[in-house]
């Protein structure tokens, strides 16, 4: 079973992602930290450990969170948890699926974005 996961891509370092350490580290998961280098591969890639290629494409400017392999039971204390550090509810955040394995991180931002502007 692969391990329970946070990637965390943080262009600018975003203040409220500076617990981000400490949650994982309490709540049993792997905090991967994510650069413009791995935008080009997939998110299956990056949640196994897959190394920076090189920049594809534009660099998104924002945080993303991408949640990979958690177990029943994490998702809600790491959003719990994410709130109480202060982390807004406008932070781009995906849950790893079979759905969008095969998209790269910078696929991934697009999608978000997208969704975000239909909602609103």
């Amino acid at each position: 079973m692969a391990q329970p996961t946070v990637l965390c891509y943080d262009p600018a370092g975003a203040p409220y992602l500076a617990k981000l350490p400490a949650l994982c580290a309490v709540q049993g998961l792997r905090l991967r930290r994510l650069t413009a280098g791995h935008l080009g591969l997939t998110l299956a890639q990056l949640a196994q450990g897959a190394e920076a290629a090189g920049a594809a494409g534009d660099v998104p400017g924002e945080p993303i969170l991408i949640l990979c392999h958690l177990v029943p039971g994490q998702l809600d204390r790491l959003l719990a948890g994410l709130r109480k550090a202060g982390v807004p509810r406008t932070c781009l955040k995906a849950i790893l699926t079979p759905t969008n394995a095969g998209w790269t991180l910078g696929d991934l931002y697009g999608e978000l974005c997208q969704e975000r502007d239909r909602l609103g």
